[in-house]
């Protein structure tokens, strides 16, 4: 293997996750052929945001024009597709020499951009999905032959992997992308912690609570840190106790201001991945934490719609589930104890509930389902 396909192979490898890599390939191998350009195609016709175009060199410097007016006309593609999977020709043998004298592609946009004949090929191609990659020379360098053919062909396979571990990476970080934007959107604070005590995760609730200084601090490596002392060793002797193979459990962390932050410890789950001895070993955290204070702008409008009832009676309903009752809703919003009791007939009515406990129940199972709060039933009837 020479200096110049190493480099190669190490940048193709690395654009596997890195697009700077992909595109610094593609202009090493472009140095490798001696030509003016290459271009570097992948279509997924299962999944279109995985579609990408990597060009360099001459090509690039026209690509706007290429996408604008040549692209439909450019008969090269549909050429080299038709070829078997990793085999390399050259234009001038895909093509006879008068469909090049004639050609509109070649000689109102090839030639002119100071391009003369392409070498490339399929990389694969099945159901929609395709690759392909072309070299591009100029008049600087004598026609493709045989034995560049045959060199293509060798680095074919390794361009094909590294396309399909690529698109497989980004499958995976798509849905990583998402799965994150779901656990930021949640209102109890989230973090993830591997089992040496690493920090993976954290969400956009949790880093809220630590910038309050209440109950939580940021320490070093980004990771959330109780402050009450007492709470801090039960919240460590919980986690001490995951990563021994246990359940984990609740704490109670104290703040100055408002009540006390509920903390759940659980043990993570054990990757499917995993080797039994793995999995055997010890365990990561997963850290819930709930502000029995927080509210949600859109419980209400959630119940009114998810359990059919009323603006009042729903906006009752919420606060019952917060722990306020009918006297502390009725002055809160400014009616009389009659209209509240009004509100809370019309929501046992709506959902065929017996009792106010009754009703509080089911707008806390729906409120939990949508993880918008974690409100604690009240008892009154």
């Amino acid at each position: 293997m020479s200096e110049a396909e190493g480099k190669f192979l190490d940048a193709l490898y690395q654009g596997v996750s890195d697009s700077s890599q992909l595109t610094l390939a593609l202009e090493l191998i472009q140095n490798m052929f001696g030509c003016r350009s290459a271009v570097l195609v992948m279509v997924d016709a299962r999944d279109p945001t995985a579609n990408f175009v990597e060009t360099s060199g001459t090509l690039l410097q026209s690509l706007q024009l290429y996408v604008e007016k040549y692209a439909q006309i450019d008969p090269a593609p549909a050429r080299f597709l038709s070829l078997p999977a990793g085999r390399a020709m050259s234009t001038d043998r895909l093509f006879t020499p008068e469909e090049r004298a004639t050609g509109q592609f070649y000689n109102e946009f090839f030639k002119p951009i100071g391009l003369i004949e392409t070498l490339g090929g399929p990389l694969y191609s099945s159901d929609g999905n395709f690759a392909m990659i072309a070299l591009m020379r100029g008049d600087d360098r004598p026609p493709f032959d045989d034995r560049e053919a045959a060199y293509l062909e060798q680095l074919m396979p390794h361009i094909t992997r590294a396309l399909q571990l690529r698109r497989t990476f980004f499958r995976i970080d798509s849905r990583n992308v998402g799965l994150q934007a779901t656990l930021d959107r949640l209102q109890a604070g989230l973090m993830l912690l591997a089992a040496d005590g690493e920090v993976l995760f954290v969400n956009a609730a949790m880093h809220a609570l630590t910038q309050q200084s209440d109950g939580f601090v940021l320490g070093r490596m980004g990771k959330p840190l109780v402050t009450h002392t007492d709470a801090r060793r039960r919240f460590d002797a919980l986690l001490i106790n995951v990563a021994g193979g246990g359940a984990g459990g609740v704490v109670a962390v104290p703040r100055a201001r408002g009540r006390d932050y509920a903390v759940l410890v659980a043990p993570s789950p054990a990757s499917s991945a995993q080797s039994d001895w793995e999995r055997g070993g010890p365990r990561g955290a997963i850290v819930v934490v709930h502000d029995p204070d927080s509210g949600s702008a859109n419980t209400s409008e959630i119940l009114e719609q998810g359990l059919g009832l009323s603006k009042g009676a729903a906006r009752l309903v919420a606060a019952l589930a917060a722990d306020h009752d009918l006297k502390t809703f009725a002055e809160s919003e400014g009616v009389t104890i009659h209209t509240a009791r009004f509100h809370l007939r019309s929501a046992l009515s709506r959902t065929g509930a017996k009792t106010q406990a009754e009703v509080v129940r089911i707008a806390v199972r729906l409120l939990r389902d949508f993880a918008l709060a974690e409100p604690n039933p009240v008892s009154s009837t």
